[in-house]
């Protein structure tokens, strides 16, 4: 089977050689479905950056559409407008970032948390539409908004965050 016949938008294709098909990587129903060999070789450097940069764009491709989605969503359920919002890579470290032109950033990593996760996140950034600080008035705000008590709520994200921190970067470097 040559590539050509193989490739189309809803499949990406890993060959290595003229008629060696390695890996088919597709959409599915709940994520990606990954199609392979038994002569897949995963141990090759080759394969599993092809992996990883395939998982990586399509994270960023599902957040570009979840994440606006998400926003007007909450936008709407608690009457707090931002301005606009990107979905882009942020620095080492960041989530979300609401800017003082009230536009809100958002790490595109944010739509593989749990949903719940993802909202916190979210709703952070949209509290500090209206609060641009991290005092008491907007921990008391976000705590309104998430329905708890939002600087407990931020431990308790970020403990679950941390362990799998340094696979999520390896996941998005370029």
């Amino acid at each position: 089977m040559e590539l050509n016949e193989l490739y189309d938008k809803e499949r990406l294709v890993y060959g290595y050689g003229m008629n060696c098909i390695h890996a088919i990587v597709r959409e599915g129903n709940s994520g990606l479905d990954f199609l392979y060999t038994n002569q897949t070789k995963f141990e090759n450097i080759r394969v599993q950056k092809w992996l990883r940069e395939t998982i990586r764009d399509h994270i960023v491709q599902r957040a570009k559409k979840v994440l606006p989605q998400r926003l007007h969503e909450l936008e709407s359920l608690h009457n707090l407008y931002a301005n606009g919002i990107v979905v882009k890579k942020l620095r080492k470290g960041i989530l979300g970032q609401c800017t003082h032109s009230n536009y809100i950033r958002l790490s595109p990593i944010i739509v593989i948390f749990p949903n719940r996760l993802m909202d916190v996140v979210i709703l952070h950034e949209m509290a500090h539409l209206k609060y641009h600080h991290h005092r008491k008035s907007f921990w008391n705000y976000l705590s309104m908004l998430i329905g708890e008590d939002a600087e407990q709520q931020n431990k308790i994200q970020d403990m679950a965050v941390s362990k799998y921190w340094d696979f999520y970067l390896f996941l998005m470097k370029q």
